[in-house]
């Protein structure tokens, strides 16, 4: 069972000065994860681009730079998979904006018909898949992730904390525990 509840992040199709919450937490989120924003989340006819960032891999013979364009669907308030209509010429698009991977940041899943067009990328464009039970799991996994989880899914937070409380704190550093019988200090 799902901790966070997507469903918390208003959808963005509703023009009420929050439809770009979806947009902004895959910010923060690739981010935190370690990638540099290259091109934050704006308002208006995007091309299919919600945000490029850039990861930096290092190894033996030297450094690679990937550029990936990031594409939001937020379906969590209709429970729909992501399918191939949403996500239309993926490659055309990893090209015309100078990337060279995708990353399908998405509140549900993938259809299966749209996992069978990423595969047919496989060799040409790299791709990745940001689905929530992967999303959830990285954010609840540190306390900077439980930062922005708090930030976006504040209501199922409160709900996590309630039932996974922190241990006490009963030996902090500045007390001492005594012996009642003859005063000597045990710890």
């Amino acid at each position: 069972m799902s901790v966070l509840d997507f469903k918390e992040i208003p959808e963005a199709h509703i023009a009420n000065g929050q439809q770009d919450q979806f947009e902004l937490f895959a910010r923060d989120f690739l981010a935190f994860i370690g990638y540099e924003i290259i091109s934050d989340p704006d308002r208006g006819a995007d091309g299919g681009v919600d945000l490029i960032v850039r990861e930096k891999r290092t190894g033996i013979g030297g450094q690679t730079t990937v550029d990936w364009l990031v594409s939001c669907k937020h379906k969590a308030h209709t429970g729909s998979s992501v399918t191939p209509t949403h996500e239309s010429n993926i490659r055309d698009r990893v090209e015309a904006n100078n990337c060279t991977g995708f990353i399908g940041f998405y509140s549900t899943l993938p259809s299966s018909g749209l996992s069978g067009n990423l595969a047919g990328l496989k060799g040409k464009t790299e791709v990745q898949i940001f689905d929530y039970a992967k999303i959830e799991a990285s954010l609840l996994n540190s306390a900077k992730g439980l930062e922005i989880a708090k930030r976006y899914f504040p209501q199922s937070l409160d709900k996590w904390k309630i039932n996974n409380p922190t241990p006490a704190q009963i030996f902090s550093d500045e007390s001492k525990l005594t012996c009642v019988i003859c005063d000597k200090i045990l710890f």
